[in-house]
C-alpha cells in the first residue's frame, strides 16, 4: 500500500510538471506580436500643430517612478508656483499621466534616438490615454523641438499564461528609423541645438527687467524684431529652434517660443491652437498664446499677427505691433476660435479663461 500511494504521489508531481510546462509553452507561444494594433492618430493642420503617432508592436516592461519633473530640458527651472509649467498634464486622468511623466523622465534616452520607453501599465487600452498625454506634453513643453511624432509609434503586447493576460507598453521609433526631426542626427547634434537654444533663451531673458508687463512686452517685440514669417516648409519652421536660432517659422514657432522664454521669466504662459479667422474672412488653423498677469485674469497674445508681413524693404509706417498684444474677450474671440481638441484623438483640453476686457 505504501508503494502505491508513493507512485501515486509521483504521479499527481508529473501531472503538476506537465501542466507547468504547458503553460510556459503557452507563454511562448501568446507571446510577441500584439494582434490587435491600433493607429493612435494625432490630427495635423496646414501648419503642421500635431503630427501623427501609432500603436506597434513591443518587448519589455520597466517600472518607473513618478516625481515631480522639471519642464524645461536642460534646465533647472523647477517653479512649481508656475500654474502654466504642465498645465494641460493637470487636466489628463491618472494614466495619462503616468505615461507623461514616465516619456518626460526618459527623454535623456529619446536623445539617443533609438532607445524604447517602456511603461508600467496593465491596463488593456490605453490608446486615449497615451494620444492624451502625448498632446499635453507637446503643449507643455516646446523645447522638445527635436522629436519628430511622425517617427513615434505606442508599441503593444499581450503575454497569456493559461488563462491569465497581461499587456505591455512602450514608446519606440518606427522601425528602421529615429525620434530625430530630419535636421537632427545625433544625441550630440541634439544637445549641441538644446544649448544653442537655451542660450538664446538666457540672453533674451537678461534683457527683461521690470514689471510683469514690462517683461512681456520686451518678449513679445523682441520676437517680432527676430522672426520672419516664412512657410516654406523648411524642417524647423514650426519649432523654437527654427525661431530663435534661425530666425524663420510659422506661427507655432511665435507662440511656443513666447511660452518657452516666459516659463524662463515664471510668467504664467500656455499654447493654444485653434482656427484663426483674417480680415477677408479666410480660416486656417493658427496658434497663438494667452498670459496670467499681475491682476490674476488670463490675457490673448498673438506674437505672429502682431507681426506683419513686408513685401519689399523699410519698415512701415503707423503700424500697430500691438493689436493682438494682452487683449481680452470680444473682438480677439471673434477672430480667434480655440479648439481644445488639439489631435482630434485624445483629451479635449480647457484653455484658462479670458479677461472680460483688455489689459
Amino acid at each position: 500500500m505504501k508503494n502505491n500511494k508513493g507512485f501515486s504521489l509521483i504521479n499527481i508531481i508529473l501531472i503538476i510538471i506537465i501542466l507547468i510546462c504547458i503553460g510556459f509553452i503557452s507563454l511562448i507561444i501568446f507571446q510577441g506580436n500584439n494582434d490587435n494594433d491600433i493607429d493612435v492618430a494625432s490630427g495635423s493642420n496646414s501648419e503642421g500643430i500635431i503630427n501623427n503617432v501609432r500603436k506597434n508592436n513591443s518587448t519589455k516592461i520597466e517600472n518607473i517612478e513618478r516625481e515631480e519633473l522639471v519642464n524645461l530640458v536642460d534646465d533647472d527651472t523647477n517653479n512649481t508656483t508656475n500654474e502654466a509649467i504642465k498645465y494641460y498634464y493637470h487636466q489628463l486622468n491618472n494614466t495619462g499621466k503616468a505615461i507623461y511623466d514616465t516619456i518626460i523622465r526618459n527623454l535623456d534616452a529619446l536623445k539617443d534616438g533609438y532607445q524604447s520607453i517602456e511603461f508600467d501599465i496593465k491596463s488593456a487600452d490605453v490608446g486615449d490615454e497615451f494620444q492624451s498625454a502625448w498632446d499635453a506634453i507637446i503643449l507643455d513643453n516646446p523645447n522638445l523641438f527635436w522629436v519628430d511624432t511622425n517617427k513615434i509609434v505606442l508599441t503593444t503586447k499581450t503575454t497569456t499564461f493559461l488563462s491569465s493576460v497581461n499587456y505591455s507598453y512602450a514608446l519606440e521609433p518606427k522601425q528602421g528609423d529615429n525620434y530625430f526631426l530630419s535636421s537632427f542626427t545625433s544625441r550630440e547634434d541634439v544637445e549641441d541645438s538644446i544649448n544653442q537654444v537655451n542660450n538664446k533663451i538666457d540672453e533674451i531673458v537678461n534683457t527683461c527687467k521690470g514689471t510683469t508687463y514690462d517683461k512681456v512686452k520686451k518678449v513679445h517685440d523682441k520676437l517680432i524684431d527676430m522672426l520672419t514669417y516664412d512657410q516654406s516648409g523648411r524642417a524647423n519652421n514650426s519649432n523654437i529652434y527654427g525661431a530663435l536660432i534661425e530666425n524663420t517659422c510659422i506661427c507655432e514657432g511665435y507662440a511656443e517660443s513666447f511660452k518657452t522664454i516666459l516659463d524662463k521669466l515664471n510668467i504664467p504662459c500656455v499654447l493654444v491652437y485653434g482656427d484663426a479667422v483674417d480680415a477677408n474672412g479666410s480660416t486656417e488653423a493658427h496658434a497663438w498664446n494667452e498670459v496670467k498677469m499681475d491682476d490674476g485674469n488670463w490675457y490673448a497674445v498673438d506674437v505672429t499677427w502682431d507681426d506683419p508681413i513686408i513685401l519689399g524693404s523699410g519698415s512701415p509706417s503707423g503700424v500697430d505691433y500691438h493689436k493682438n498684444f494682452l487683449k481680452g474677450r470680444g473682438d480677439f474671440e471673434n477672430s480667434h476660435i480655440a479648439n481644445g481638441d488639439v489631435s482630434g484623438n485624445g483629451e479635449v483640453f480647457t484653455y484658462p479663461t479670458l479677461s472680460t476686457s483688455d489689459y
